[in-house]
């Protein structure tokens, strides 16, 4: 059962549907745009602009790091119990890990990559549909 917290029921869906927005779209963009046969120095710079500059608005560029910390201080108290709610936080992990690999100088796995991000957005819909189903 959700607890709201205090916090409408449209409030918290519009939440969601901002990271969704923000992370399960602009996260996978930059690598989405590259064409199939990227070298590596290409899938690493845009790795890198989405994780560092995953969104771009009025106030500049805001990290997927930092999206996903607001949103989840915005709804920890409503849905940190929820089973979809760990879920998208687990993705969000795998997604935020690559962080690290992109410094490295190991080639990056773009198709680990794009399903690791993938996952940001499915779990995200899920999330979604639980709430607005409650």
């Amino acid at each position: 059962m959700i607890d709201n917290g205090g916090r409408g029921k449209t409030e918290i869906v519009d939440a969601i549907l901002d990271v969704k927005h923000d992370l399960g779209k602009y996260l996978r963009m930059p690598i989405a745009m590259l064409p199939a046969d990227s070298p590596d120095p290409l899938v690493r710079e845009a790795l890198i602009q989405a994780l560092r500059r995953t969104r771009t608005g009025p106030r500049g560029p805001r990290s997927a790091r930092s999206i996903w910390d607001a949103f989840s201080a915005e709804v920890a108290e409503a849905l940190g119990k929820e089973p979809a709610f760990a879920a998208l936080a687990q993705a969000v992990a795998r997604a935020l890990a690559w962080e690290d690999r992109a410094a490295a100088a190991a080639p990056i796995d773009r198709s680990s990559v794009e399903a690791d991000f993938a996952a940001v957005g499915a779990r995200i819909q899920e999330l979604l549909q639980e709430v607005s189903s409650a």
